[in-house]
């Protein structure tokens, strides 16, 4: 938690407080469902150029794994940009404020407006409006359209009114909340700063919780296009209004950000041109009622994480005025990595999930789930071991400018070291908890996070206030708590199901390791010399050891995934393309 997930509805995340809440799908989504109570949902088979989203053609399916990978991939070309945009929006930060005052000001504001952000409206977008709206979209004939537009017609009113009355009490406790999260020993400066950045930036929770309906829109109808490429624009917008007003400092950043969540409503519009829009204000209708009660256990759940995320902040910044901005840099790495893999594939298995876990017979569910977590594996493991083996040039590369130090790039490098083996831990956790939201079960993950979330608090405390191991207590603390969580809901879906055996998947996560490991240390190698032949000083240089380490542990996994015969590689070579040539 200690820093700084994917998964915005956004999404996007670059500077979370949590690693464990998924991002940045900021959207978390950040990031299918149910017609009405009782009602059986209606096949609907996309046309073969589906790909594009048309009043006629408004959904299109993802049923088999070569379907879950396309839509996986024009995800995570929105995540792609998304997570470069962010990672420009830290390198401006680090530039404006390295890891000073200013910089840990502007984390804890972004942080409060995370916090309450998922425990208002993230939390619900998977476990409750997808899963709800997917089958309502689903059905083709015009007056079931026009239920399923009412019914979002009804949320978008219904969120506005309530997000407004938020927004207005979380400016009268903007200032006591600001301090707690600062700690009573941060400096004088940090305490001035913040609550003021706090109540700007709470402005962007009014179009975040706008957005995310939009947003889960589009995803039960399987338009994936127009919120993934916004989410991009989010950070977009932080990196220019920062770099056109930086004689405002981090207030240009916070300017930035509500700017950033207006675009997220404005650039999913089009996505939903087919919408009649009216006010509705149907709050006892059966979708909504059954959103309700869908998200209750999420939100008790998330009351407890907030609730924890506060303390946490309160923690880390008693640590020393460095430790949120540094976990914060390390973070945007660690969210980079697991949003360009996990949350795409989650986001994109949940709607098939949904509709498949509606039927009697699960195995068609099971198949999908183990195919999706084989996949999973394949891509997310040489991730994790890639960006241990570049890390250091990486952090060279993207943040040690203006203000940013040679300290501060190796602080960033040893919190991007403990939040290592939460990566596939984190993506690993959210397909296990998008299963459960698809069978309608949202009470189990939600008890498995507070469990998880008590194992962090421990941990933590004992760390910082017991051993006093500082910062890097508090990134353990997190790795261990995304571990657990995933650990305790592996073993769930074994016991639900009489065990995992028959899909491969033992084998798959084994074959993808070891391949990853062949991975590690071609890349580290391949970067060693390049730094050995050309040194460490210069973008060029770093740029090029990057890119050196990339390509030669890319050739390495491919080599290795054909040696040791792993098929999952492969049906992301067809799935690719069959979407570039259109077959």
């Amino acid at each position: 938690m200690s820093s700084s997930n994917n998964f915005d509805p956004t999404a996007n995340t670059e500077t979370r407080p949590d690693n464990l809440l998924y991002e940045e799908n900021p959207l978390r989504l950040d990031d299918t469902v149910e017609p009405g109570l009782n009602s059986t949902p209606v096949a609907y088979t996309a046309p073969a150029d589906a790909g594009i989203p048309s009043a006629e053609h408004p959904t299109e399916t993802a049923t088999g794994t070569g379907g879950i990978i396309r839509a996986a991939m024009l995800i995570s070309l929105g995540n792609i940009l998304t997570r470069i945009f962010g990672l420009g929006r830290s390198v401006v930060l680090a530039s404006i404020a390295g890891t000073g005052a200013a910089a840990l000001a502007f984390n804890v504001a972004d942080n409060v407006l995370s916090i309450f952000f998922d425990l208002l409206v993230s939390g619900a977008i998977s476990s409750a409006l997808v899963p709800v709206l997917s089958r309502y979209a689903n059905r083709t004939a015009p007056e079931e359209r026009q239920e399923f537009w009412h019914i979002v017609n009804t949320l978008l009113t219904l969120g506005l009114v309530f997000l407004l009355s938020v927004l207005v009490l979380l400016q009268l406790i903007a200032n006591p909340l600001s301090d707690f999260m600062t700690s009573s020993q941060t400096e004088a400066d940090v305490k001035e700063l913040t609550p003021g950045l706090v109540r700007i930036i709470l402005f962007g929770i009014v179009f975040l919780g706008v957005s995310s309906i939009m947003m889960a829109t589009l995803q039960a109808l399987q338009r994936f296009a127009w919120s993934a490429l916004s989410l991009a624009a989010r950070n977009a917008s932080v990196i220019v209004i920062a770099l056109v007003f930086s004689q405002w400092g981090v207030w240009s950043m916070v300017v930035g950000v509500v700017i950033g969540t207006f675009m997220l409503v404005v650039l999913q519009a089009p996505g939903l041109r087919d919408m009649p829009l009216r006010l509705s204000f149907d709050w006892k209708h059966p979708a909504v009622r059954e959103i309700l009660k869908l998200y209750r256990p999420i939100f008790l759940g998330l009351l407890i994480t907030s609730s924890v995320l506060i303390i946490d902040r309160s923690l880390a910044s008693s640590t020393g005025v460095r430790s949120i901005p540094v976990m914060g840099y390390a973070t945007t790495l660690q969210q980079f990595t697991l949003g360009l893999v996990g949350s795409a594939i989650s986001i994109a298995i949940l709607p098939t999930l949904s509709r498949q876990a509606a039927n009697t017979d699960l195995r068609e569910y099971m198949t999908t789930l183990m195919n999706g977590l084989k996949l999973l594996l394949v891509l997310i493991l040489p991730a994790m071991l890639g960006l241990l083996a570049i890390g250091l040039p990486a952090i060279r590369l993207i943040f040690e400018n203006g203000k940013f130090t040679e300290a501060d790039r190796w602080l960033t490098f040893f919190a991007l070291l403990g939040y290592l083996p939460g990566i596939p831990a984190a993506a690993i956790d959210q397909m296990l908890i998008f299963s459960f939201y698809a069978r309608k079960n949202t009470l189990t993950p939600v008890l498995v996070g507070v469990v998880s979330n008590l194992v962090y608090l421990g941990v933590a405390l004992l760390s910082v206030l017991v051993i006093q191991t500082g910062m890097m207590g508090l990134v353990v603390a997190n790795s261990l708590q995304q571990v657990v969580h995933m650990s305790i809901m592996f073993w769930l879906l074994r016991r639900q199901f009489g065990g995992l055996g028959g899909h491969g998947l033992y084998r798959t996560a084994l074959k993808a390791l070891l391949a990853s490991v062949f991975l590690l240390v071609c890349a580290y190698f391949a970067s060693g010399l390049v730094t050995l032949a050309l040194g460490e000083s210069g973008k060029i240089v770093n740029l090029v050891t990057v890119v050196v380490g990339i390509g030669a542990g890319g050739v390495a996994y491919i080599f290795a995934l054909r040696v040791l015969q792993v098929s999952e590689m492969n049906e992301v070579w067809q799935a690719v393309a069959r979407k570039i040539f259109k077959k």
